[in-house]
């Protein structure tokens, strides 16, 4: 990887305190979920302390809108938001799980059934360095 590039490299669902992806997350009956989040930046970024800001935003693709209200986590390359050497060579990784609240509460509520995917981007300050990626379709209990 270029010294000075960032990649997320994947993004999936998960029950809550796993990491293993799963397609109906909140399944059998929780009100949240797990989105964990993989990204890797090259030697000189990795611990620059260079401030990002990763947004996190979920389609309902049953219906074709907002699945709920976006996330915007203002985070630095830095040990403190979990970037770490990968231990193969001169890159970093980092390795993120963000809790997410079930709308309507959790299970029957109105997002039940419904087949959604979520999104999430990395953007540095001045848009010099940027990464997106997006979720494989999971559904709600």
């Amino acid at each position: 990887m270029n010294a000075n590039d960032v990649m997320l490299t994947a993004v999936a669902t998960a029950q809550t305190g796993s990491t293993i992806p799963d397609i109906a997350p909140n399944a059998p009956a929780s009100a949240s979920f797990d989105l964990i989040i993989r990204a890797a930046a090259g030697s000189a970024l990795g611990s620059s302390g260079a401030p990002y800001t990763l947004t996190i935003s979920a389609i309902d693709l049953t219906v074709v809108s907002q699945g709920w209200p976006t996330q915007t986590l203002h985070q630095a390359f830095d040990a403190a938001n979990g970037w770490e050497l990968s231990g193969t060579g001169p890159d970093y990784r980092c390795t993120q799980t963000v809790p997410v609240r079930v709308p309507g509460g959790g299970p029957g509520g109105p997002l039940a059934g419904h087949t959604l995917q979520c999104v999430a981007s990395l953007v540095s300050q001045g848009a010099q360095i940027a990464s997106i990626i997006h979720s494989d379709p999971f559904v709600l209990v």
